[in-house]
Formats: C-alpha cells, structure tokens, sequence
C-alpha cells in the first residue's frame, strides 16, 4: 500500500524501510543507454574449443602421474578411447573435445585444484584418491574407484564433496 506520494504507507519520515525492495524504488529513474545483448559471434570465449583441447591433453598427463593413473584409466574419467588419449597427449593441437569431454576436464580440474588445497602434498593427494573412504559418497570404497565406475555423474558428485569440504564440509 502506497500514500499519494507514491511512498509506502507505513514509511515514516526519515525512517529506513524495513523491505529492501521498499528502499530501492524510485532508486532508478531510467536509462540513457539501453542495454544492447552480445551476439554469439562477438563473445571471445564463443569458438575456442580447439584450444580448451589442447591445453586439456597438454595437461591431463601430468595430473594422472601426480594421481598415480594410467593412460587407461585418465582416458576413461574424460571419456576417450584409449588410443585418442594417446594420440591426443602426444600432439595436443589434435585435440578435440566435445561437450562432454570438456565438461569433465573441467571437473578433473577441479578436483585437481581441490586436493591440492585440501592436502599440500602430491603424494598425500593420491593416497586419499586410492584408498578406501567410509564417507557416505564413497561407502568404503577409495575415491577413484567411485570415479571409475560413476561416469560423468561421479565426476560432478567428488567435484561437489571437495568443494564443500573446502567450505568445511564432510570430507
């Protein structure tokens, strides 16, 4: 309800609304320049697929030594064929990824940039990836055997788990 004024009713002179939505109206009068949306072919982060690949296979190996996994196994969490795997790791410019091999690189990334947080060392990194965990996620199984037979789901889930044990959380 709003006085003639168009203030609220229950506004008192000089007193702060209670609602924050009360405080902001008449905040915005108009725009001098109305809001012009980019189009997909001016955003830069649009078509550079080629690269995001590349730098993937450039890095995946290094963090799969770190891991202690074999070229089968960093194949299977970004969903390659072990043969395109090698191919790839070997000569990154002929890297290309889809969606979703994307969409798990980002995640193994992640999970990368978590443990380091999380533990200091590479070494106390893979020993808490390789052995068994009696958190709920994990029912007593290590971590990346979760990520061997969880696919894209079990990427997204220890991706959440690490966040939220950053946060304080379950880890």
């Amino acid at each position: 309800m709003t006085r003639g004024d168009g203030a609220p009713s229950h506004a008192v002179e000089g007193a702060t609304p209670d609602d924050p939505r009360d405080r902001l109206k008449g905040s915005v009068q108009g725009y001098q320049e109305p809001f012009e949306p980019v189009g997909l072919e001016d955003w830069e982060a649009h078509d550079n697929h080629a690269a995001i690949s590349a730098a993937v296979l450039r890095t995946m190996p290094r963090i799969a030594r770190e891991w202690g996994c074999s070229d089968e196994e960093m194949a299977a969490l970004l969903g390659l064929g072990l043969a395109t795997y090698r191919a790839w790791s070997s000569d990154p410019a002929r890297a290309a990824l889809d969606r979703e091999q994307r969409e798990r690189a980002s995640l193994l990334l992640g999970i990368y940039t978590a443990l380091e947080t999380l533990f200091h060392s590479a070494d106390r990194q893979c020993r808490w990836l390789h052995h068994p965990n009696q958190g709920a996620l994990f029912q007593g199984r290590a971590p990346m055997e979760h990520l061997r037979h969880g696919g894209l789901s079990a990427l997204r889930e220890l991706r959440a788990y690490l966040d939220a044990e950053q946060q304080g959380g379950f880890a």
